[in-house]
């Protein structure tokens, strides 16, 4: 699960002070990282997410703007962790903020996906058909939806009616995959992009009685949320069978005038180099494997995922041998087995 723009001060485990007690229940579960770091935008995070790589490497090394020429995004030929796992016979989707490319051959379900619900976009797109001076021979951002070997379809607009209601969406969608995979018996991968706390911020219903700011406010749905998804996987007695990580895409701060949350006591805020902008909370949880109750501030980066979880999922074998891969394997780490992360610096 990734949160957007959620920074190091938000959750109430890092001393944020919006209840978060899924969360901060999830991070005492298992390792909770005060060292975690991502990149300043949200594309060049979710490059190095997918591909265990720097994103000057992938052709994601800056947020696309509107009118950027295409292509853009990841590269067609990168190898990502939706494509190693499918690979090693898992079932695949991803649900939520793409970011890494909006044309056939950089969606998704082009990049390892079995199945994709979401936008390719910013959430900024939301506010777009509300601009006065919006031109009306511009499209339209939408919602979209595909199955892999498929062009993908417009399933609505996305704008300032159905903003608030993203992450609810992006949450039913993965606890259907959940139910279906594990009905099926295929074990599966979820990445679960959620769209909050990103401007627009326009607070669910449910949830806009938790401050009158909305960045607490989406700060607790984004919790909510987290808890659907860790009951269903109790529910269906998948708990201790299942690695569920949670992380933030990059900092907090404040973004088209709009004060996202707090990036605690670091300093800068989003887009910068300052470690306000590229520390977020982190965990992750694998019951009996990865041992509880651990805080540490060892270094780990964006682009160490991949690596580490082909080695928790024993598929390292499968990781790219043609190409430089950024990222450590810290599988040993995390299940334990050794004290230190593996990393000594990050760029």
């Amino acid at each position: 699960m990734l949160g957007d723009n959620v920074g190091a001060g938000d959750l109430g485990a890092y001393g944020g002070l919006t209840p978060t007690p899924r969360l901060d229940e999830l991070a005492a579960e298992g390792v909770r990282f005060t060292n975690f770091n991502t990149e300043a935008q949200c594309t060049p995070t979710r490059g190095a997410l997918m591909t265990g790589r720097m994103p000057i490497r992938t052709g994601t090394y800056t947020v696309p703007l509107p009118g950027s020429p295409l292509p853009y995004g990841l590269s067609p030929w990168e190898y990502t962790i939706a494509e190693l796992l499918s690979d090693a016979g898992y079932a695949t989707a991803c649900f939520g903020k793409w970011h890494l490319g909006k044309v056939r051959g950089r969606i998704p379900t082009d990049q390892g996906f079995d199945e994709w619900w979401g936008i390719s976009e910013t959430s900024d797109e939301a506010d777009y058909t509300s601009y006065p001076m919006y031109p009306k021979e511009f499209e339209v951002p939408k919602v979209k939806k595909s199955v892999k070997g498929e062009p993908f379809e417009e399933v609505a607009d996305f704008d300032r009616e159905i903003r608030p209601f993203m992450d609810e969406h992006i949450a039913n969608h993965t606890l259907e995959f959940i139910r279906r995979n594990s009905a099926a018996g295929k074990p599966f991968f979820a990445y679960v992009a959620f769209t909050n706390v990103h401007p627009p911020m326009m607070p669910h219903p449910d949830f806009a009685d938790v401050s009158k700011k909305a960045g607490p406010c989406n700060i607790a749905e984004l919790d909510h949320r987290a808890g659907q998804i860790l009951d269903l996987l109790e529910e269906l007695g998948l708990t201790e069978d299942t690695i569920v990580v949670w992380a933030s895409d990059n900092a907090a701060g404040t973004l088209l005038g709009e004060t996202m949350g707090s990036s605690g006591y670091w300093r800068g805020s989003f887009g910068g180099g300052w470690e306000g902008s590229i520390r977020t909370p982190a965990m992750v949880r694998w019951p009996g494997r990865i041992p509880a109750g651990l805080v540490t501030d060892e270094i780990i980066a964006t682009y160490d995922w991949m690596p580490t979880l082909a080695g928790l999922v024993g598929e390292s074998d499968r990781m790219p041998t043609d190409r430089p891969i950024d990222g450590i394997d810290m599988s040993s780490f995390m299940l334990g087995d050794t004290d230190t992360s593996g990393r000594e610096s990050f760029l």
